[in-house]
């Protein structure tokens, strides 16, 4: 390994680190466009294999971007709720923490991203547009079932939501299973929520248990997240993880009853 191989492997992952820390600060990446290799050049392979040509929009937003001593104060702060982690646990953290997300915060978009996760009949492979990254369509005919289904009430936590200008109650409708996971686009996978409880399911320290609580209600309605194996004493769903390659499943369990079960389709 030559002298310049050894003294570029620590800057790299101290560059990874900080532009960990730019995310989690809300700030365009800094050290990808800042430090640069032996030529002059950004790192040609960076973001390359999770984004593809899209990786461009991360790019354009930090070269364009004049960092300023408040941007420089926010990515401190990040470092330091950081510690002690290194380079690759703290962009771990990073995924966990935004998961479908994370491309949005990297280019800077922070429009509400709860209204593409809403709306929803119809179909196990929903269509999917090219913007510059995947946006599954979805059917409205699902949410305004699932609207009819809820009466109102929010599906989780069973209260009223608040009334709208036009008398109707004010709820927004989930995908139980992301879309971007192989979640459904029926009313199978949809559940209505109040915002609060919304938001707990996307942005939640707990959103891993509110999910299977999620699942769990869904089951009580009588419907089924997808086709199901019944075992004794619950089911099993094969999920895969935000950040896992698509060779990689999670399992996700859900208790349920006898009714539950002869109710089932």
């Amino acid at each position: 390994m030559s002298d310049y191989e050894k003294q570029s492997r620590p800057v790299a992952h101290i560059c990874n680190l900080l532009d960990a820390a730019a995310c989690l600060a809300g700030v365009p990446l800094l050290a990808m466009v800042a430090v640069r290799d032996i030529n002059g050049e950004i790192n040609p392979t960076a973001w390359e294999k999770e984004y593809g040509a899209a990786r461009l929009a991360i790019l354009d937003r930090s070269r364009s971007h004049s960092f300023s001593d408040a941007d420089f104060d926010a990515i401190g702060r990040a470092l330091s709720d950081l510690k002690p982690l290194g380079d690759q646990a703290a962009w771990k953290l990073v995924d966990r923490t935004y998961g479908d997300l994370q491309y949005r915060r990297l280019i800077g978009d922070y429009s509400d991203p709860l209204y593409d996760a809403l709306n929803d009949l119809g179909t196990d492979d929903p269509a999917r547009v090219l913007y510059t990254g995947y946006s599954y369509l979805r059917d409205p005919q699902v949410r305004s079932a699932v609207l009819q289904r809820a009466a109102g009430k929010c599906e989780y936590c069973g209260e009223k939501s608040f009334l709208k200008v036009d008398g109707s109650r004010y709820l927004e409708t989930h995908h139980v299973i992301a879309l971007a996971n192989q979640g459904v686009d029926k009313v199978t996978n949809v559940i209505a929520l109040c915002p609060n409880d919304h938001r707990k399911a996307h942005f939640s320290a707990e959103r891993d248990s509110i999910e299977q609580e999620m699942l769990s209600r869904l089951m009580t309605l009588g419907q089924s997240i997808r086709s199901p194996c019944f075992t004794k004493g619950e089911v099993h769903f094969a999920r895969r993880g935000p950040t896992e390659p698509s060779e990689s499943f999670v399992s996700v369990s859900v208790p349920f009853s006898e009714s539950a079960e002869s109710s089932s389709p």
